[in-house]
C-alpha cells in the first residue's frame, strides 16, 4: 500500500486495529456497528459470527473500506487505512463473497489474473501466478485456465474465487459467508482444504459466517456478535466452549459444549493416567484430537492408547477432559 505513510507505532505484531469503529446508517437510531474496538494478530484466522443484523458483514467491509466507517480507526500492518486511497487499499487486500463474484465473460485465468493486471505486472509474470495459484487450490491449471465460470461447480467456483483473492499475494483476506450457498458436504470438504490452505499461506483472515459450527472449526479466535452489534466474547473456540461470556453466548453456542470440546482438545495435552504395564497396541501422535483418537480406539476395540513421546489414556481419560478448565486442558 505504497501511498499510505501514517505509521502505528509499535504495531509489529497485530496486522488489523480497529479502534472505536463505528457506523450509523441516516434515518436510523440504533448503530449498525456500536463502537468496537479489536487486535486480530499476523497471520490469524479470526470469525465474525452471530445473528442476523448483528453487523459482522458491516464490520468485514469496513476493513476494506467498502463500508466507510462513521468513526474510528482502521490500521492494517501498522498503517492508519481509515482516511486512505480505497481502491488502492483494496487491491492490497484479498476478498472473498458467498456468490463469488467472478466475471462471466472472463475466463477463469483472466479472473484470477485480474487484480496482479490491474496493478501492472506483464503477462508472464500474470500466468505464471495463474497457474500457481489454481494448482494450489486444487484445479489443474491445463483444464480450468480456459473455462468459464459457467463451466464449472460451486465448488470449483469458490475455489476460483479464493485464487483470485490470493492473486497479488495480499498479507490480508477478508471472506463472507464464502462457504454459505454450497451444499453441506461440499462446504465440509472446502473448510477442511482452505485449513490446509492456510498452513501453507499463513493469512491474516477474517471470515464472516452465521455458522456457529463452522467458525469453532475454522477459526483461531471468534468473535461473537449479540444483536444490537455488542460484541459479546471474542476468544478461542475452545474458551467459548468452556467459558461463555454470558447467557447470549451459552445460548447461541447451543447445547453440546462438552462434546464439541473433543474436537478441538488434543491428546497430548491431557493428563496421563497410571500406567499399569498393560499392554498398549495402539500408538497416536500427540496432536491428534480426543475424538479423531476415541474414534480409532472404537474401531480398534481398545481400551488404552499409549501417546507417543508420552503416557497412556483410557477412554475415561479423554471423556473426563470435557470438564477439565480450560488452562489445564489446553496448550
Amino acid at each position: 500500500m505504497p501511498d499510505i505513510s501514517d505509521t502505528l507505532d509499535g504495531a509489529t505484531d497485530p496486522m488489523i486495529r480497529l479502534r472505536g469503529v463505528t457506523k450509523h446508517y441516516d434515518g436510523s437510531d440504533a448503530p449498525a456497528v456500536a463502537p468496537l474496538t479489536m487486535d486480530i494478530r499476523r497471520g490469524e484466522f479470526i470469525c465474525l459470527v452471530g445473528p442476523s443484523g448483528c453487523g459482522k458483514t458491516t464490520t468485514l467491509r469496513m476493513i476494506n473500506r467498502l463500508v466507510e466507517p462513521t468513526a474510528g480507526q482502521i490500521w492494517i500492518d501498522g498503517r492508519d487505512v481509515t482516511h486512505s486511497d480505497a481502491d488502492e487499499l483494496r487491491r492490497h487486500i484479498g476478498y472473498v463473497i458467498q456468490q463469488v463474484g467472478l466475471i462471466p465473460h472472463m475466463s477463469i485465468g483472466q479472473n484470477v489474473g485480474l487484480v496482479p493486471s490491474m496493478l501492472g505486472w506483464d503477462k508472464k509474470r500474470i500466468s505464471g501466478r495463474v497457474d500457481e495459484l489454481l494448482e494450489l487450490v486444487g484445479l489443474d491449471p491445463s483444464v480450468y485456465r480456459s473455462r468459464y465460470p459457467k463451466q464449472l461447480s460451486g465448488g470449483q467456483q469458490q475455489r476460483v474465487g479464493v485464487a483470485r483473492a490470493l492473486a497479488a499475494d495480499p498479507p490480508v483476506m477478508l471472506m463472507d459467508e464464502p462457504f454459505g450457498a454450497i451444499d453441506p458436504i461440499t462446504r465440509e470438504r472446502l473448510q477442511a482444504e482452505f485449513l490446509q490452505l492456510q498452513q501453507r499461506i499463513r493469512k491474516t483472515i477474517v471470515f464472516v459466517t452465521h455458522d456457529i459450527d463452522e467458525a469453532l472449526r475454522l477459526g483461531d479466535r471468534i468473535a461473537i456478535f449479540a444483536e444490537g452489534s455488542r460484541l459479546a466474547q471474542f476468544d478461542t473456540p475452545l474458551e467459548i466452549l468452556t467459558n461463555p461470556a454470558d447467557d447470549f453466548v451459552r445460548s447461541f453456542i447451543g447445547e453440546g459444549a462438552a462434546l464439541r470440546r473433543l474436537t478441538l482438545l488434543r491428546v497430548g495435552d491431557l493428563p496421563p493416567s497410571v500406567d499399569t504395564g498393560d499392554p498398549v497396541g495402539l500408538t497416536v501422535g500427540a496432536d491428534e484430537t480426543v475424538s479423531a483418537v476415541l474414534e480409532k480406539m472404537l474401531t480398534a476395540g481398545a481400551e488404552r492408547v499409549r501417546v507417543a513421546g508420552a503416557a497412556t489414556l483410557t477412554v475415561r481419560d479423554m471423556l473426563l477432559a470435557t470438564a477439565l478448565p480450560v488452562q489445564a486442558a489446553a496448550r
